[in-house]
């Protein structure tokens, strides 16, 4: 049974790590220059007490993130969130809409087993009827064979 997918259900249409990963560097951007802008307030110290040192790993206003800052230097901050991810609301809407359009979307785990289960026996009536099929083409190979050597015997 092949199932084929909807036009309008794609790879891409469905991609929402790509969009979400943009959108969460554009903020952390937006986060590590306001805690850098923070540490280098008048009245805040240069310098931190050795008691508030932070934990190996720990993510700091000096200690840069994994990802960097975005490639097109924009940065989001928190106000803009819900602007920035309406695109990507309406992305998982749409994906959400056309995997309903799939075919056997409401099929149960059971139901599905049973189809899985047929399937597996049917490759294995093909498997054993290949199997046949090679086997008699061995023979008739050799059969062939033997006639071929026979005929070059009668010319000598």
């Amino acid at each position: 049974m092949t199932t084929h997918l909807p036009n309008n259900l794609s790879p891409d249409a469905i991609d929402t790590l790509t969009e979400l990963t943009s959108i969460l560097d554009k903020l952390r951007s937006a986060q590590a220059t306001t805690n850098t802008a923070t540490l280098n307030l008048p009245g805040v110290p240069a310098n931190r007490p050795a008691d508030t040192t932070p934990a190996p790993g720990a993510v700091t206003g000096t200690t840069p993130l994994p990802s960097g800052a975005p490639a097109n230097g924009a940065s989001l901050s928190v106000k803009e969130l819900p602007a920035a991810t309406d695109n990507l609301k309406h992305k998982l809407q749409r994906a959400r809409a056309a995997i309903k359009t799939l075919p056997d979307v409401t099929r149960t785990l059971a139901q599905q087993q049973g189809e899985i289960e047929e399937l597996e026996e049917r490759r294995r009536r093909q498997l054993v009827m290949l199997a046949k099929i090679k086997g008699a083409g061995l023979q008739f190979s050799l059969a062939e064979q033997s006639k071929g050597d026979e005929g070059d015997r009668m010319v000598e």
